[in-house]
């Protein structure tokens, strides 16, 4: 079937909705992608399109995670050749497509859900209560500086939303029928039973060493896989403030500690604030809301109230904190009741409501004790921040003076680190990561200096640039060890042995052919298992293809599944330095029912196939109103790449 659209649109919403700020802000930052208008972009569907900062931002993001993945990081032409961009803008692409028919389609979103599915967000909870924190929203968002907002973040969830119903409108309920999921079923689990001859390396003459020049050879035609990475040496100046908590940490004094603790409170970042549950009934008109105010005061329950008057079902918050309900009317009003009370009133849309506050939640305050070390922590760190800062003024003027690194170094008693040539990833020539300790991480830790380290001329002092860490770095590169092909006397072992294994296996390969020509000229199988003894293995095999065996060579399985009784199947084994050849002796068809759990994970698994299908259809169709229009030119700026 048609490859499913459906992973790449629950991608892009994870990034975005439950990864909003999970991600976004640990990884990717904040990408408000759906602004319309938006000039210098990398990818657009009618009006609607990415901008080259947000591309950025998501590239870089997507190339911290495969250093996390891979342990080594990428660089941008890395990334560009391995299609890292590609990735990106093929989500862009479905998400845009799906936002421009969802506002055709005048798609809308309960503001009650939104609210729940805001505060489902795990980043967002209280590491003590392990419920929705407001501060931990707030203290998200003002962390990227950069003009995002709660209530833009908010709004943003009310749209992402839409575009996830829009989706789950078109492709909701599909269910593949029982007698076709039979069918399927029995087509998968049909069973095959085959005997395999597996030949090993001792059925053909082991080759002859090979001499120098064949060695040569080799190592020309594999030149890629013996070739060493460039190395640089570099000198740098590197302050972190982990360097320094040490040199601050007695600074830092019990009343100090007290203060913070006492404006965290009047801050409102420790602790919890007051909360309360509020139960909003919608009402047609003034005296409606009234009457379900009074009867919700008297300890009606709401949805009794509700159907009594013909009203739709209420919206329950439960948790709430002040400025947390999308509506600063309805928001306004509920925290001006005491527990108990209701009151009608009057929201932004010009809607009335009855608002009833069932409890109330004092705010809560953790001891002195349970934070201490914490905030001592965070002063230091404060602390170190600040001494680096005032340090790397003086070094930044001693650098437009054109004095040296070391000169610096001695001047202001700084330290200096030297590396004996690291390669792009902070690896040594002798395979030594240059990770560092939990304390100062090393400089393999920060893929932005290695990228820097790897870009600057050699031989002259940089400008200051941050770190990873918050901390700053000044560097010279002293010497550069061009990537080339390493010489034969450092790698003539391997050679030896990945050239030897090489002509076995194609000497293997050879032995195979013969052996297959030999069985369809009438020779059996296990005459040819008993003349090779130890050189060869015969046994028999079950194959499905809902299970198809992992030792078995994939080629070898699919011409099985493919044959009829009789038919011989071979290839190269699943094992390096073996062979295989196999003769399908049965077809044994499914003879077990399918109902109840089975069925259902079979129906599933074609609904989603199906799915797939209606999704990429659908997905054509938008494209056919909504033009799409790429910027290669634009992601090629962005990523530094020389036109191709």
């Amino acid at each position: 079937m048609a490859q499913s659209i459906g992973g790449k649109i629950r991608g892009i919403f994870v990034a975005i909705l439950v990864g909003l700020l999970v991600l976004a802000f640990a990884v990717w930052g904040v990408n408000d992608i759906f602004v319309p208008g938006v000039r210098n972009a990398v990818v657009s569907v009618g009006d609607a399109s990415v901008p080259t900062r947000d591309f950025n931002r998501d590239l870089q993001g997507r190339l911290r995670e495969i250093a996390v993945e891979r342990g080594e990081g990428l660089t941008n032409e890395e990334a560009y050749r391995q299609g890292v961009h590609r990735e990106l803008l093929a989500q862009y692409q479905v998400t845009l497509a799906v936002e421009k028919d969802s506002q055709d389609l005048g798609v809308g979103v309960n503001r009650a859900d939104a609210k729940a599915y805001i505060e489902a967000i795990p980043a967002f909870r209280s590491n003590i209560t392990n419920e929705f924190s407001r501060d931990k929203l707030e203290q998200a968002v003002g962390r990227l500086n950069n003009g995002y907002s709660v209530k833009k973040f908010e709004a943003d969830t009310l749209r992402d939303l839409r575009r996830i119903q829009t989706v789950e409108a078109i492709v909701g309920g599909i269910q593949a029928p029982s007698g076709y999921a039979k069918r399927q079923f029995d087509f998968l689990s049909e069973q095959r039973k085959a005997s395999i001859l597996i030949l090993n390396k001792d059925s053909v003459p082991a080759p002859e060493a090979p001499d120098d020049a064949t060695l040569a050879a080799y190592l020309n035609e594999n030149a890629v896989r013996y070739t060493a990475p460039e190395f640089r040496q570099v000198t740098m100046i590197r302050l972190e403030p982990s360097g320094f908590l040490p040199d601050v940490a007695g600074a830092i004094t019990e009343e100090d500690v007290q203060a913070e603790f006492v404006a965290r409170i009047a801050r409102g970042t420790i602790g919890t604030k007051a909360s309360r549950d509020v139960v909003v009934l919608t009402a047609l008109d003034e005296t409606t809301a009234k009457d379900a105010a009074t009867r919700l005061a008297a300890g009606e329950s709401p949805e009794s109230i509700a159907t009594a008057l013909g009203l739709l079902a209420p919206d329950r918050f439960n948790g709430t904190q002040k400025n947390q309900l999308l509506d600063s009317i309805t928001d306004d009003a509920a925290f001006s009741l005491s527990e108990g009370q209701a009151k009608a009133s009057e929201n932004s849309l010009g809607s009335w409501e009855a608002i009833y506050v069932p409890t109330v939640t004092p705010a809560t305050t953790p001891t002195f004790a349970s934070l201490e070390a914490e905030i001592r922590r965070d002063l230091g760190v404060n602390e170190a921040k600040s001494k680096i800062f005032d340090i790397s003024n003086d070094l930044d003027q001693r650098l437009l003076d054109g004095e040296n690194l070391e000169t610096i170094a001695a001047a202001l008693s700084l330290p200096m680190e030297s590396y004996d040539y690291i390669d792009r990833v902070g690896t040594t020539r002798d395979g030594l990561v240059m990770n560092g300790s939990t304390r100062i991480p090393g400089i393999a830790q920060d893929d932005e200096l290695l990228r820097l380290i790897f870009t600057e001329d050699i031989g002259f002092d940089t400008d200051i640039y941050p770190t990873v860490q918050d901390g700053i770095v000044a560097f010279r590169v002293t010497d550069v060890i061009d990537s080339m092909v390493r010489p034969l006397s450092e790698v003539r072992e391997d050679l030896i042995s990945t050239w030897t294994a090489q002509e076995t296996q194609k000497a293997l390969n050879a032995r195979g052919l013969e052996l297959t020509q030999e069985i369809r000229d009438g020779r059996s199988l296990e005459d040819i298992a008993k003349e090779l003894g130890e050189a060869a293995k015969l046994e028999e095999r079950g194959i499905s293809r809902s299970q198809p065996p992992r030792d078995i060579a994939g080629i070898v399985i699919v011409d099985l599944l493919k044959s009829s009784v009789g038919d011989i199947a071979r290839g190269a084994g699943g094992t390096p330095l073996t062979y295989t050849i196999a003769r399908l002796d049965s077809i044994v068809p499914n003879a077990d029912g399918l109902a109840g759990e089975i069925l259902d994970v079979v129906q599933r698994n074609i609904g989603s196939e199906i799915s797939g299908d209606i999704q990429n259809a659908y997905r054509l169709a938008i494209l056919k109103e909504h033009e799409l229009r790429q910027y290669p030119e634009q992601v090629r700026a962005v990523m530094g790449i020389e036109d191709e």
